[in-house]
């Protein structure tokens, strides 16, 4: 009865000494998996790829230009992402790969207000890096800077969005259909409505030729279709209603394409 006795005092004394063990370690083991799920997910990579044809036609004396746009982007966190254009137009019996483009963006603000709901602010900026032949090609590395806001007011949605980008020599803008040897600088407004899958709106660019003092200014209706959560089709019409240039003159810009996530 004595043996039992001890043995039974042991297991007890054994037992009572593993759970307050158990018990000591709860706090740090609880703390390592949240920093380590944290450091995981700010660095949980999100990928898409956008191709979008355009076709710009000019009036009298300009040559209609195609135009193919494959974008990669990712997101590297929720607020840094980047992306790479690599676009291909054919004009004149000019077929090639245009100046490829290489950016990113830092959503470094935003909020929510009664006035105009939730809102972002965002500021990135990259190069345009001249390839392909001589009649797309940029004469010197392009660098730009641009900005995006976005905000809920009321039922629609706004976006403005602002890039300047610095000539250092001849640049063929398709805005234009040709080349400039002028800074640009390119504003774009979108106020949009969603609808079940369906988002309707109208998009207002303008782009300003800094040092030539040229402008054109575009206005259409734009429709986005999400056919699946992670695949959308796009498709716009612009209308120049304003033009001050020294080529001949935009009649129509179209864009379709197809938007996919990763």
């Amino acid at each position: 009865m004595r043996n039992t006795n001890t043995l039974a005092s042991g297991l007890a004394i054994a037992l009572s000494t593993i759970a307050f063990a158990q018990t000591a370690d709860v706090v740090p083991v609880a703390v390592t998996p949240v920093n380590t799920t944290a450091s995981a997910s700010a660095w949980n990579l999100n990928w898409s790829f956008d191709e979008t044809a355009e076709m710009h036609t000019f009036k009298s004396g300009g040559s209609t230009l195609l135009g193919l746009n494959q974008n990669l982007g990712v997101d590297i966190t929720k607020d840094i992402s980047m992306n790479l254009n690599v676009p291909v137009y054919t004009q004149d019996d000019n077929t090639t790969i245009g100046d490829i483009s290489l950016g990113g963006s830092w959503t470094f603000m935003e909020g929510k207000n009664d006035t105009i709901g939730a809102w972002d602010l965002a500021f990135g900026g990259g190069i345009y890096i001249p390839v392909g032949s001589e009649y797309f090609r940029s004469a010197n590395v392009n660098p730009f800077i641009n900005g995006k806001f976005d905000c809920k007011a009321w039922v629609f949605d706004f976006t403005q969005t602002a890039e300047y980008r610095f000539d250092g020599g001849e640049a063929y803008i398709t805005w234009l259909g040709a080349m400039t040897n002028s800074d640009v600088l390119t504003l774009g407004s979108n106020l949009s409505y969603e609808w079940n899958a369906f988002d309707f709106g109208v998009q207002f660019d303008q782009v300003y030729y800094v040092n030539s003092g040229e402008s054109q200014l575009f206005l259409g209706p734009v429709a986005n279709w999400k056919v699946a959560s992670s695949v959308d089709l796009n498709m716009g019409v612009l209308i120049p209603v304003s033009q001050n240039v020294d080529t001949p003159e935009a009649n129509a810009i179209v864009t379709a394409g197809i938007g996919i996530k990763f």
